[in-house]
């Protein structure tokens, strides 16, 4: 691999107002969008602890010790390292970027404390291409202080050879690691691309794209020689490709990751080679058997890696297509007793997500709490839901409440994953303190992935005793 002289590159002062933020960055998942500025610094907002980060720079100046680098694009400068210093830039110049209006209270009064010491301007080095770039963001990231999760190094790796045609040695080459590293990186991010094609429930699906899903120990199973005889499963190029017809591989693959979802299987319980293969022998032996439907050819699947290159939010741009998703899944028939709840969780079955999202938060919280008082009235303790005058009780008291009564519940994961919700020390966004501000008007809209996560911790509760 040929030495950049990154010491060539030049040095040049920009406003922080025309730097653009990189609608490529490997911290952003793709299903989130990216299409103007105030999405992108909606998602680091929340993910990325923007907050703190506005009030360091406030308290202590900010510190450019690592260099924040650009590639010019068409007339634009995006920032490819330095994204959450830029946001908190960004929201210091102007607070109406921040989310919610508590948040731009705040930075307003921070900025009113910098007074004429804000930072209108930063130095920055301009990098020749995102592909020279690329590799001090693998140095920075993959191995250095700030490293990304391993679907933003995926996601990272595998965008960085589609968008240059390299080939995986070529990459590994460019990077200075095994090629090995660099295909399973590549096999994960395509995976996980595939994920919303093989017939995975709107609540699956979500749990498989999230961070903590076993993505490396999937790859595990993939990898094993048994299941590539039996598929022809292999990564070429950026494309995923098998022999079996795509029909019985995304059956196959669905019901690996539903196991992995339900515990079935983890790294412990298939720890070696002989247990894999036991696994992968009972699950596709019926599979394989199947008879071939005339039109199912095999896989070649190759995600689309079109994107546009920087935020321009004075351009309308066109609206893609999207899979509508309900607030509550209508594929099941809730009946739980009382009806105002069943009446509710049917009003929640005809509204869109996507559509509907304050409305839905609202919803949501009143469904909790009829589900919260339903299962304190099966355990024969409703009366511990009202307060002496017969009034009830803050959805946030029954809830403490409702976690203290540990023998109601067989699954103690559920029961932690509720503690976690309710705990007002919680620093997620999907928690019951960020539902009662939605209700209270404190946030302004909230998002399709608080509302899903809302409905994933509720549901639970609907079905109860079976939890």
């Amino acid at each position: 691999m040929e030495r950049i002289n990154f010491s060539s590159w030049k040095k040049v002062t920009l406003t922080v107002s025309a730097l653009k933020l990189d609608r490529k960055n490997p911290r952003i998942p793709d299903y989130e969008p990216t299409r103007t500025t105030k999405d992108i610094v909606r998602f680091l907002f929340k993910n990325e602890k923007i907050q703190l980060l506005i009030e360091k720079i406030v308290n202590k100046g900010f510190i450019n010790h690592d260099p924040i680098y650009v590639i010019k694009e068409k007339d634009s400068y995006i920032v490819v390292e330095g994204n959450r210093r830029l946001t908190a830039l960004k929201c210091l110049l102007d607070p109406t970027l921040a989310p919610t209006i508590p948040a731009q209270k705040k930075i307003e009064k921070l900025k009113a404390k910098l007074g004429n010491e804000l930072i209108e301007k930063i130095e920055v080095v301009v990098a020749p291409s995102r592909l020279d770039v690329e590799n001090i963001l693998f140095e920075l990231h993959s191995e250095g202080k700030l490293q990304w999760s391993r679907q933003q190094k995926n996601k990272f790796i595998s965008e960085a050879g589609i968008s240059s045609g390299e080939t995986i040695e070529q990459i590994a080459a460019r990077f200075d690691v095994s090629a090995s590293e660099i295909y399973d990186s590549v096999q994960e991010y395509l995976i996980e691309k595939y994920f919303p094609y093989i017939g995975l429930s709107t609540e699956q699906e979500s749990k498989a794209l999230n961070s903590s899903f076993s993505i490396s120990f999937m790859s595990r199973v993939l990898n094993t020689a048994l299941f590539k005889e039996k598929t022809g499963f292999k990564i070429e190029g950026n494309a995923i490709k098998t022999t079996i017809v795509e029909n019985k591989f995304k059956k196959i693959l669905k019901h690996i990751v539903s196991d992995i979802l339900d515990k079935k299987i983890d790294s412990r319980s298939l720890n070696k080679t002989e247990d894999i293969n036991k696994y992968l022998e009972k699950i596709t032996l019926s599979l394989l058997n199947e008879k071939d439907d005339d039109d199912d050819n095999p896989v070649n699947f190759t995600p689309s890696s079109a994107t546009a290159s920087s935020v321009d939010d004075d351009v309308k741009l066109t609206k893609t297509r999207r899979k509508n998703q309900r607030l509550i899944d209508d594929s099941i028939n809730y009946k739980t007793g009382v009806d105002k709840l069943d009446f509710l969780i049917q009003e929640g079955q005809s509204l869109w997500v996507n559509t509907h999202k304050t409305a839905g938060a609202l919803l949501l919280r009143t469904i909790l709490e009829l589900a919260v008082i339903r299962v304190f009235d099966i355990n024969k303790s409703k009366q511990l839901c009202f307060n002496p005058k017969g009034r009830t009780n803050q959805l946030s008291v029954n809830l403490k409440s409702l976690v203290k009564k540990e023998d109601w519940f067989q699954n103690k994961t559920y029961l932690n994953d509720l503690r976690t919700f309710i705990d007002p020390s919680c620093s997620s966004w999907k928690s019951l303190e960020s539902l009662n501000r939605y209700a209270h008007g404190e946030f302004t809209i909230p998002d399709k992935d608080m509302l899903v996560q809302v409905w994933m911790i509720t549901k639970p509760l609907i079905l109860y005793t079976n939890i």
